[in-house]
């Protein structure tokens, strides 16, 4: 009588020991592609109908239902709107905001790069390094080759943080040998071989 109980729990350890994660069972989740309302918008911006585009974009936005990479996505596209003042007064602290959120909440790696580049040259009329640093590094996590050779730059630099030279030199070395051009521009700009190991 004890063993049955026991044939069974050994077999539901057994069983739960195989399980396969939801990823292997269903496939990598794929990136939504835009939709009606976002094609349109990005269309709108095309021609200059900025209002049509801000009302999709930010209905988009806010509907966190969607899939994060497209409510992320669009959130994005808002901020750019606003950072550059298309048919809206420029709304930097705005577009931060967007962009934050899509960078922190979304992993939108793009929304991380573009406001880091503002924050680093200051085009709001604030250098602000730390955040800079903190974003070029959250794009990097993300797989922006670029933003990994801004991170590496403001480590090599000691730029909005502690100088660290080998790690910095590292984080641009990558990305270069990774294929982005720019951060071959900064391994030649700082006197570094363009590969690891030289």
């Amino acid at each position: 009588m004890t063993r049955r109980p026991l044939a069974i729990a050994a077999a539901l350890l057994v069983g739960l020991s195989f399980s396969v994660p939801a990823s292997a069972q269903f496939g990598r989740e794929e990136i939504a592609r835009p939709d009606a309302d976002e094609l349109y918008a990005d269309r709108a911006v095309e021609k200059g109908w900025y209002d049509d585009a801000i009302e999709r974009y930010q209905t988009a936005c806010k509907d966190t239902s969607r899939q994060t990479a497209v409510w992320a996505r669009n959130c994005r596209k808002l901020a750019d709107i606003y950072r550059k003042g298309q048919g809206v007064r420029q709304d930097y602290p705005r577009a931060q905001s967007l962009y934050h959120r899509a960078c922190f909440e979304g992993d939108d790696a793009v929304a991380c790069s573009q406001q880091a580049h503002v924050s680093f040259k200051g085009n709001d009329g604030d250098v602000d390094l730390p955040y800079a640093r903190k974003l070029y590094k959250a794009a990097c996590d993300l797989g922006d080759q670029t933003a990994c050779a801004g991170y590496g730059s403001m480590l090599y630099r000691g730029q909005g943080g502690p100088m660290q030279r080998t790690t910095g030199k590292q984080y641009i070395q990558n990305a270069c040998a990774a294929g982005d051009e720019w951060a071959c521009e900064r391994a030649r700009g700082f006197g570094l071989p363009e590969r690891q190991g030289l």
